[in-house]
C-alpha cells in the first residue's frame, strides 16, 4: 500500500491518495468519458457503503476515470483496503459532521482541479456542502437520492440532477416543486448498486450443514425451525417491533415456531431484545449483530423479509433474490421494485403484524411455492439490476448533463 499526501493550501485535515500499484497510480483511460469523483461520508457500513463501492467499480470496469473521497478509518476505506482499490481519503474531526468540516471544500476543489472532474457524484444531500467552492461549469453535480422522502425546497433549489432508488420519490418532489412552484431538477430512477457477485459467485457445495454453521459462527445450537432472515440496522425506521409480534403471532397463535435471524447492529438493540422478552419470543429470536457471513445466513434461510415502514429499495433483497431466495416485504415501499406479489415473493400491508404473519405461514406452509417465488426473485433481479445494466443507464443520463 503506497501513501501521497494531497496538497490542499490551508486545509485543517490531512488528505491522502491511497493506491496499490506504483506503476498505475491514477486511472488514465484516454476516451470521451467523464471524469468522475464520488463522495461518500458515511462511516459505518450499511447499504450506501455497498452502494457506492459497487456504484464505483462499476464505473473503472466501463473505463470511466473514476475517483472516490472517502473518511479515514471508515468501514468503506476497510472495504477498498480488501479489494486493493485506490482512493482519497480525509482525516476529519469528531467535532464537526464530515460535510461541514472546515476546509473541507478546498479539499474536494483540490481533487476535482488536479484530475479535471467533469462529474461529482453525491450520495447524501447534505454533501453538496464540500461542493461550494466547485465555479467550473464543466464540473456538474449529481445526487442519488436514497431515501423515499423528497428533498427540502431548498436543496431542490440546489441539485439540478437528481437520480433516485425509489421512483415515488420523483412523483413526489414533481409534486413538491408544482406545489411550490419550483423548477424539478432532471430526474431519472436507478437502482442502487451492489456487488452482485456475493451471491452469484457463492459457493454452495463446500457449506456445512445449517446447525454446524450457525454453532460454529455465532455459538448458537439452532432449532431445527424455518428460518426467516432480517438483515438490517436496528434502528427506528427499519420496523423491527413489526415482524417481532409476527413471529409472536406464527409461534402462539398459528403454532409455527420460527427462527428469526437478525443480522445488523444499532442504538435499539436493548429495547429490540426487552421487546422480544415482553412478547415471550426471545428464544425465537436470534440477535447476530453485524456480520461478515451475511450471504451465509440468507443462505441458510427460508425466507428474506423486511419490515421497513419506509424502504426505498432494499439491497439485501436483491442478495437474497440471486441465493434464489422468496421475499416478503411491506406494501407502499420501494421494496416492490424487487417483490412483484406473488411472482417474487409477497406484500404484506405496510405495519401490520397480523397479514405478516399471514404471508408468512403461507410461505412456510409451501415449500414448492417458495421456490417457485426464489427462482422468481432471482431471474428478475438478474435480469434488470445488475451493475452492468445500470451503470449504461448512468452513462445515458450522464450524457443528458
Amino acid at each position: 500500500m503506497f501513501i501521497e499526501k494531497l496538497h490542499v493550501p490551508f486545509s485543517f485535515y490531512k488528505t491522502e491518495y491511497v493506491y496499490f500499484d506504483e506503476n498505475n497510480k491514477y486511472l488514465n483511460n484516454n476516451n470521451n468519458k467523464p471524469n468522475i469523483l464520488n463522495l461518500c461520508t458515511v462511516f459505518k457500513f450499511d447499504g450506501l457503503i455497498m452502494h457506492a463501492l459497487a456504484q464505483h467499480k462499476a464505473h473503472i470496469k466501463n473505463n470511466f476515470n473514476s475517483y472516490i473521497l472517502l473518511l479515514k478509518g471508515s468501514d468503506l476505506e476497510q472495504k477498498f483496503i480488501e479489494e486493493k482499490i485506490s482512493y482519497y481519503r480525509v482525516a476529519t474531526s469528531q467535532i464537526f459532521r464530515p460535510h461541514r468540516q472546515p476546509g473541507i471544500t478546498k479539499v474536494v476543489k483540490a481533487i476535482v482541479d488536479k484530475h479535471n472532474i467533469n462529474i461529482i457524484n453525491c450520495n447524501r444531500h447534505k454533501e453538496y456542502l464540500m461542493c461550494k467552492k466547485i465555479n467550473n461549469l464543466n464540473t456538474k453535480i449529481i445526487l442519488t437520492r436514497h431515501s423515499p422522502s423528497p428533498l427540502k425546497s431548498k436543496y431542490l433549489k440546489i441539485f439540478k440532477n437528481v437520480l433516485c432508488v425509489d421512483q415515488n420519490c420523483i412523483d413526489k418532489i414533481n409534486l413538491k416543486c408544482q406545489k411550490e412552484n419550483l423548477t424539478a431538477p432532471r430526474m431519472q430512477h436507478l437502482a442502487p448498486f451492489f456487488d452482485e457477485r456475493e451471491s452469484l459467485n457463492f459457493n454452495f457445495n463446500n457449506m456445512p450443514d445449517k446447525k454446524t454453521f450457525f454453532k460454529k459462527e455465532f455459538n448458537i445450537d439452532l432449532p431445527y425451525y424455518p428460518n426467516i432472515v432480517k438483515v438490517a440496522c436496528l434502528r427506528g425506521y427499519k420496523n423491527h417491533p413489526v415482524i417481532f409480534k409476527a413471529v409472536q403471532k406464527l409461534v402462539y397463535e398459528k403454532n409455527t415456531p420460527v427462527n428469526l435471524l437478525l443480522c445488523g447492529d444499532g442504538y435499539r438493540k436493548k429495547e429490540l431484545q426487552k421487546l422480544a422478552k415482553d412478547l415471550n419470543i426471545e428464544k425465537y429470536v436470534y440477535f447476530l449483530g453485524f456480520t461478515s457471513k451475511r450471504i451465509e445466513v440468507m443462505y441458510y434461510s427460508d425466507i428474506k423479509a423486511l419490515s421497513t415502514k419506509d424502504e426505498a429499495f432494499g439491497i439485501v433483497l436483491m442478495e437474497a433474490a440471486l441465493l434464489k431466495k422468496p421475499l416478503v416485504g411491506p406494501t407502499n415501499t420501494g421494496v416492490t421494485n424487487t417483490i412483484k406479489h406473488e411472482h417474487t415473493g409477497l406484500l404484506f400491508e405496510n405495519g401490520n403484524p397480523q397479514d405478516m404473519a399471514n404471508k408468512l405461514e403461507i410461505l412456510i406452509n409451501n415449500p414448492e411455492l417458495r421456490i417457485k417465488y426464489g427462482q422468481n426473485a432471482y431471474n428478475h433481479v438478474k435480469n434488470n439490476f445488475l451493475s452492468d445494466a445500470l451503470i449504461k443507464k448512468l452513462e445515458e443520463f450522464y450524457k443528458t448533463i
